[in-house]
């Protein structure tokens, strides 16, 4: 995993941007990121759709790594942690949480996670809220339900279209940044991406596994 950083300003606080579609708030040693869907491929596989569950491990493979590169002391997960119920790649991330028992692990409920907190708790989630505030940052998955000073959210797996001189088109994952917020993108990389509802005047760092760009 070839990792890209970018350092951007979010009120008095500097965030890390990654290629890697999750950030690290430095100070706080909290990594950050959204929309893992666990189980979505399993979804498929369920209604006959061959997909390899090599998927999930691979999205945690990366999050292991980020872990471990940053020294994270808290991660946080920005809602759709879990597609829909329980499922066979949910053990997955139980292992990934037990290997880091010195890590804290926190979840801002999405729309998909229907897990009780009795069963989020057994796989390793610490902390379970719809809305939480660090130091006038605002998570909740999605923002427009959370208005505050500064939001960070998830939920609409934001990309961007981009036209080449060669007339070539290609689709890239992308962080929305405006003045009032940030909207990640999803972790796994088994999701469609949104290009139609990028807020008017944002600044979109788009990514690719060479790079990060503005748009």
């Amino acid at each position: 995993m070839r990792l890209i950083e970018q350092t951007i300003p979010v009120l008095q606080e500097q965030f890390i941007l990654t290629n890697q579609a999750a950030l690290f708030w430095e100070r706080q040693k909290v990594l950050i990121l959204s929309d893992l869907h666990l189980g979505k491929a399993a979804h498929f596989r369920r209604n006959g759709i061959a997909m390899p569950v090599q998927l999930a491990l691979q999205d945690l493979d990366r999050l292991d790594t980020l872990i471990h590169h940053y020294a994270a002391e808290q991660v946080i997960i920005v809602g759709d942690l879990v597609h829909a119920g329980a499922n066979k790649e949910v053990p997955l991330f139980t292992a990934l949480t037990h290997k880091h028992a010195q890590v804290s692990f926190t979840l801002i409920r999405g729309n998909h996670d229907r897990l009780s907190e009795d069963q989020l708790w057994d796989i390793g989630i610490q902390e379970v809220y719809d809305e939480l505030s660090i130091e006038g940052i605002t998570f909740s998955h999605d923002a427009v339900q959370y208005p505050a000073p500064f939001v960070i959210s998830g939920h609409i797996h934001p990309g961007v279209d981009i036209m080449f001189h060669t007339r070539q088109r290609m689709r890239f994952p992308c962080y929305v940044l405006t003045p009032h917020q940030l909207i990640l993108p999803a972790f796994s990389r088994f999701t469609g991406l949104d290009t139609g509802r990028i807020p008017d005047g944002a600044t979109c760092y788009a990514f690719y596994k060479e790079g990060i760009f503005t748009v």
